[in-house]
């Protein structure tokens, strides 16, 4: 065919999921003579992982530092029961969800499928006839102030989400989403990202992370977690997670971007905006005001 004589490289995206997803993803990638590999979120031995999947020999390699200074690190200890953290969690974003509508800033709230439906229900609660917008709207899904995103939706209640999610007046202002609303997301407009529990790697929480701020203003980053979403039994808990979430002494962005073989830019800007630590230590005249 005249079209496959005119290809001139193959380009996989998010090639990191070779290495997370093993042998069997993508079998094919491994015969492939030439390939343009991209990923945001690859230390040096995942880059050596993936060219050696894709029979990469001396390729050219493009690097860039994973820094993303607008995002500002923090994190929260879970304590308790599960319904009784939920609860506590959400309450303060349902009233200003109430008192805002969509002035809100958009939120993504991670969490396990079996919290989401919960969520959900509790801000229905919370909202009663006011989770719609405006307040004279249809009680509509496409009205609503907020929705829930996973994997067993319909595709078209998924497409539904992300496209008001990318318009410029978008009424959906929060999401419960499982890790189903993943990667190609190029919203612009989010600022504040939470995990309910930790992701299992790195590279996973720089992925989720990182859909946050891409208008480039300031936004938040806050996983929660107990001792038991850190614990090496976790499957797939790997050591980098488990030392990042108990860490007290240090800088939160340094440490993640030190499992990246990243480092903190000269330029990295007023110290508070960094992360939880490093606002703790700021002495900027703002802080010391």
């Amino acid at each position: 065919m005249p079209y496959q004589r005119s290809v001139q490289a193959v380009v996989i995206d998010e090639a990191h999921c070779i290495l997370e997803w093993g042998d069997d993803f993508r079998k094919d990638y491994s015969s492939m003579l030439c390939a343009i590999a991209l990923t945001a979120t690859a230390s040096k031995t995942d880059v050596s992982g993936i060219k050696e999947s894709l029979n990469l020999r001396n390729p050219l390699e493009v690097i860039g530092n994973p820094s993303r200074p607008n995002i500002h690190n923090k994190k929260g200890f879970r304590k308790g029961e599960d319904k009784d953290f939920f609860e506590q969690l959400l309450q303060p974003i349902a009233c200003d969800l109430k008192a805002k509508t969509v002035n809100y800033l958009i939120t993504i709230m991670y969490l396990p499928l079996r919290w989401c439906g919960f969520a959900f229900k509790f801000f229905e609660r919370h909202l009663g006839s006011e989770q719609y917008y405006p307040s004279n709207a249809q009680p509509l899904p496409e009205n609503r102030l907020f929705a829930q995103y996973h994997a067993p939706q319909t595709s078209a209640m998924k497409d539904q989400i992300l496209k008001e999610l990318s318009s410029a007046v978008s009424k959906v202002r929060v999401v419960f989403a499982t890790v189903a609303m993943g990667m190609g997301v190029g919203i612009q407009s989010i600022q504040t990202v939470i995990h309910a529990e930790p992701p299992r790697t790195v590279g996973e929480y720089f992925q989720e992370t990182g859909r946050a701020s891409h208008d480039g203003k300031v936004a938040h980053a806050v996983p929660y977690y107990n001792n038991l979403d850190i614990s090496k039994n976790r499957e797939g808990m790997s050591d980098n997670i488990h030392n990042f979430c108990p860490l007290e002494d240090g800088c939160l962005r340094k440490f993640l971007l030190s499992c990246l073989d990243g480092k903190v830019p000269d330029t990295k800007g007023t110290s508070h905006l960094c992360c939880s630590y490093c606002e703790s230590v700021c002495k900027c005249p703002d802080c010391m005001a």
